[in-house]
């Protein structure tokens, strides 16, 4: 159950995705075709034995986290995305980063079958599970006007350092633990454990950012 898991929760964020564009045909039609590219990428990168690989530098953050951020950055930084960044809701992009509460408990769930470890859940160094919570509180909030520009700017912040917190809790895990000795580290780079990296996380990451365009913008 556990890894047909990770296959849903990336299709409800591409759905995700879908949804917070579904007034502009344009870039849903990019978005799909560039998802497209992406899968072929990441599957073309887990036959290899690239990822594979934890010597110094990370390959996942290098190879996909990265790669992935940056074009989530000039998607969300086009012209095509002014007009979509103006037109929605405020509270929209906060509140749909509550399927967050979700990924931390399908981390918990793989960790106790071994394939994760500890110190990359909310047992460990990963508090991120509060920031899917709060995703709610606050979107409400902003939904009815009780937190403004100021306060949503400083609300992504703060989620995005917890967010950068996980991710050290994952580097650090696999190359400066004992647990990154182990055979076990080598699912994490298959699918579909890859799909932590290289969807759920830009999808978390692109959130944040269209929301941080939408605050500086303006737009309240």
């Amino acid at each position: 159950m556990v890894p047909v898991s990770f296959y849903l929760l990336s299709l409800l964020a591409i759905a995700m995705l879908l949804f917070l564009f579904r007034r502009d045909r344009k870039i849903i039609s990019r978005l799909l075709t560039g998802l497209l590219i992406w899968f072929v990428y990441l599957i073309i990168l887990a036959q290899t034995d690239v990822l594979k690989n934890f010597e110094l530098p990370p390959r996942i953050p290098l190879l996909v986290v990265i790669p992935a951020t940056v074009l989530l950055l000039i998607l969300v930084n086009s012209q095509l995305m002014k007009q979509t960044i103006r037109n929605t809701p405020l509270f929209l992009p906060i509140v749909l980063q509550s399927f967050r509460v979700l990924v931390e408990l399908l981390i918990y769930a793989t960790y106790q079958k071994s394939v994760f470890p500890k110190r990359a859940t909310f047992e460990g160094l990963n508090f991120d599970i509060l920031v899917g919570l709060s995703a709610i509180v606050v979107g409400v909030a902003v939904a009815k006007g009780l937190i403004r520009r100021r306060g949503i700017l400083l609300w992504n912040i703060a989620a995005m350092c917890i967010l950068a917190l996980t991710v050290y809790s994952f580097i650090s895990a696999y190359y400066w633990s004992d647990f990154g000795a182990s055979a076990v580290r080598l699912r994490f780079v298959e699918f579909p454990y890859l799909l932590l990296p290289s969807v759920l996380l830009p999808t978390a990451i692109f959130l944040h950012i269209f929301s941080l365009k939408q605050v500086t913008r303006n737009t309240v």
